[in-house]
């Protein structure tokens, strides 16, 4: 499963540069104040950002093990109904966030066929951002499921090691 980790360190490396763009734009906003320029749709363009780095994390984080997860009462299960358990909450998330990923793939078509752009000085098509999200819960369905073939083979659910992603 080499290319789906590599998938997973893409979107989290695509998540962080999303990030320092955010400080890039913040940094330019502030040096704009002491010199003559301004930088347009900055706030328009880190809430963009913001969604990107957001959806592009959800896979990562859950593969990875850093996603919060409260285990106080399955952890006191029998081996075999924690098991059930975890089965039965990855397949309702996988339902969920399918669910989510295919009405945001709607929307994200949607966007493209009226030809949708954002509403400030920069003619953004929506679109685009909109593919950081789609990309970002597609990935988090496959990790869903990737966990979900783990903890049917018997295997310990990556997210459940609490291994780190600069571990392997």
């Amino acid at each position: 499963m080499r290319i789906l980790d590599g998938l997973y360190r893409l979107c989290s490396t695509l998540a962080a540069l999303c990030l320092v763009s955010i400080c890039g734009l913040i940094l330019a906003q502030i040096a704009g104040r002491f010199l003559p320029f301004r930088v347009l749709s900055a706030n328009e363009l880190s809430g963009f950002l913001v969604l990107a780095s957001t959806f592009l994390a959800l896979g990562p984080a859950l593969r990875f093990g850093t996603h919060i997860r409260v285990t106080l009462v399955v952890e006191r299960f029998p081996e075999p109904i924690r098991r059930l358990t975890e089965a039965a909450a990855l397949l309702l998330a996988i339902a969920l966030a399918g669910y989510a990923t295919w009405w945001c793939f709607d929307l994200m078509m949607d966007s493209i066929n009226y030809d949708d752009i954002s509403p400030g000085r920069l003619a953004i098509p929506l679109a685009v951002p909109q593919a950081g999200m789609v990309l970002g819960l597609g990935v988090f369905v496959l990790a869903l499921c990737h966990c979900l073939v783990e903890l049917v083979r018997g295997d310990k659910p990556a997210y459940a090691q609490g291994r780190g992603m600069m571990e392997d």
